[in-house]
């Protein structure tokens, strides 16, 4: 029983990662952003893409979900017009999660813990202030790596309550992003975005429950994420958006075997809307993100909400 519930504790770690674009902040100002965001996880996709509930009942939470509250945070300064630095910590650290349990189960379960910190550079090569300078066009290379900031030991936890699973993989990673944005006009463009994030060490067993070194292999995430945005008043903008999110990873290895059908594939919808206001002592935005799963294969059905607010100011 606690296997099975350890294997559908996954989906918490799939918290969504904020959606970005092109747009590289401008020489000496800094962006900081503050993410609260909770997740739920009522059910999986198997390796077919067929839905099912967590068949956990009676459940101290609605439906058998995994719930999963999360605190993420980001840092980014523009270094010039077309390179910005930026350190992402979102998600961030879990706290307060809940894995449903059967009646008289002895153990309580969460997916507390930290996930990992991107850092990388944005490098815009096109753009209005790039060195190929364009007002239609935004192209953007991120190289940065993924910093696993510390997992709880599995095999070793004793009391009444215990980490089920670790919220991100406990080992680095390797890798970057894309963005290509076309920009049709003031108020509306369409950006393409991908990461990839490859992972060339293992991670060991004491940090997994698979029973060994696993190989994740890499992530990939494809993003198709049309933007609109309007001037309600002198220094207040309205802008809203939907990211259409694909993500995949292949089958994992543990102790070096390939193990069969634990390459996983999941497709969501993100929208959001923010209001931006210029006026203030400094500048504040603030986004409502939602996540909403479509379908999916190997993966669980994570639904999402998030409230980003970020801070623009000089030193």
């Amino acid at each position: 029983m606690k296997k099975a519930l350890i294997v559908a504790a996954l989906l918490a770690c799939a918290l969504a990662v904020f959606a970005d674009d092109g747009t590289v902040l401008p020489a000496g100002v800094f962006r900081a952003r503050v993410i609260p965001t909770y997740g739920w996880v009522p059910g999986e996709y198997d390796k077919d893409g067929n839905y099912k509930a967590f068949p956990i009942s009676p459940s101290p939470v609605p439906d058998g979900a995994i719930t999963s509250p999360n605190l993420g945070f980001a840092l980014e300064y523009g270094v010039n017009d077309w390179v910005t630095l930026g350190l992402q910590w979102a998600p961030g650290i879990t706290f307060g999660s809940k894995v449903p349990t059967p009646t008289g189960f002895p153990i309580d379960l969460t997916v507390n813990g930290l996930y990992d910190l991107f850092a990388g550079v944005m490098v815009q090569i096109v753009g209005p202030k790039a060195p190929v300078v364009s007002d239609v066009i935004r192209f953007d290379l991120t190289p940065g790596v993924k910093i696993p900031l510390g997992g709880t030991d599995l095999a070793s936890q004793t009391g009444s309550t215990q980490v089920a699973m670790n919220p991100d993989k406990q080992t680095l990673g390797i890798g970057g992003r894309l963005y290509l944005d076309y920009v049709f006009s003031q108020s509306l463009f369409l950006d393409l975005y991908t990461q990839f994030i490859d992972y060339p060490n293992k991670e060991l067993a004491k940090y997994n429950n698979y029973g060994g070194d696993v190989d994740y292999g890499y992530d990939l995430r494809v993003e198709l994420d049309p933007h609109y945005s309007t001037q309600i008043s002198d220094g207040l903008t309205f802008s809203a958006n939907c990211a259409f999110r694909y993500d995949a990873a292949p089958d994992m290895k543990i102790d070096g075997t390939t193990a069969s059908d634990t390459a996983m594939s999941y497709i969501s919808a993100n929208p959001s809307v923010s209001l931006f206001l210029t006026k203030t002592f400094m500048p504040l935005e603030f986004t409502l993100d939602y996540g909403q799963p479509i379908t999916g294969t190997n993966a669980f059905e994570t639904y999402s909400v998030d409230l980003q607010i970020k801070a623009y100011f000089k030193l």
